[in-house]
């Protein structure tokens, strides 16, 4: 029964009783609308409510409230019409959260229903890019300045790795955090990272071209391959599609060993690489909860 799935709860359990029993968050309101759809005679559609439920927590409905009329256009009564909005909603709030995240390339191809709330492992390429020289910078800036500048620096550093079809993860502070190979697979993923950090080279120098010598700041990139879970996490209210685990630790800790518009990219996600890119080999970085160093590699160009 379609008022059972809607309403939560057994049809038989429901007969003769109360509004306010079985939809307390909402009976006032539908009270209130079955006293003017009484006064006037005539149908009020297209209502929205969002409310919880006892049995089936949060909910979205339309509700369309009408006058039963007889054979002889005498109103007998009131309809009541509910119409489930719950799992689009869900949708519509995740593809908006998408839209904020990933290209439009990658919005068309996704499968909303294939973002379960919990989480998957995949093998992923994360990129870091942290601003440098922004502390020193804020220090001298009216506020107004600093974020003017500070959105110039993201906004470029978000355009390149949408421009690579990769996931912009968040933004903290000064720096951009993002992946490639979800939630659509690329085959040349890592290769991906490697051009939107190269690209990102480039639009500083173009926006060095027009910002004040004071504001020219530079990107620390870190870049690394590995496995990581990811999913929505969060609430149904306030969700975020990030991903978890150590690749996230490591990629954080490249970048933060490499210098102003360097690139620095660890010996796995060079590996799948190599053949594309020109790259030395760097002094081995030690990362924390891990007992060897690590070897690192700085890209300089592609082949």
């Amino acid at each position: 029964h379609a008022a059972e799935s809607i309403l939560g709860q057994n049809t038989v359990d429901l007969i003769g009783r109360k509004l306010h029993d079985v939809i307390p968050s909402i009976a006032d309101d539908i009270l209130l609308q079955i006293a003017g759809v009484r006064n006037q005679d005539s149908p009020v559609t297209d209502l929205e409510f969002s409310h919880n439920l006892p049995l089936r927590g949060q909910v979205d409905w339309r509700v369309n409230v009408s006058p039963l009329k007889d054979a002889d256009q005498t109103t007998q009564g009131i309809a009541i019409v509910l119409d489930d909005l719950t799992e689009r909603k869900r949708l519509e709030a995740q593809r908006k959260l998408f839209e904020r995240m990933v290209s439009p390339a990658v919005i068309n191809q996704l499968d909303p229903n294939s973002l379960a709330l919990g989480g998957k492992r995949s093998d992923i390429t994360v990129l870091f890019a942290d601003i440098r020289g922004f502390t020193s910078f804020s220090e001298t800036q009216s506020p107004e300045q600093l974020v003017s500048v500070l959105n110039r620096y993201l906004a470029a550093g978000a355009e390149v790795v949408l421009d690579e079809e990769g996931t912009i993860d968040k933004f903290l502070g000064d720096a951009v955090m993002a992946w490639f190979n979800a939630p659509i697979p690329q085959e040349d993923h890592t290769l991906r990272a490697v051009r939107a950090a190269l690209k990102l080279r480039e639009r500083i120098a173009e926006l060095h071209s027009i910002l004040p010598p004071e504001a020219h700041l530079g990107f620390g990139v870190g870049i690394h391959y590995g496995d990581a879970v990811l999913g929505l996490i969060g609430t149904e209210k306030r969700l975020d599609y990030t991903a978890i685990g150590d690749s996230v630790n490591t990629c954080k800790r490249l970048q933060e060993n490499a210098a102003r518009n360097q690139i620095v990219i660890s010996q796995a996600a060079y590996e799948r690489v190599s053949d594309f890119v020109e790259a030395r080999l760097m002094e081995p970085i030690t990362v924390k909860g891990k007992r060897e160093s690590i070897p690192v590699y700085e890209i300089l160009g592609l082949k």
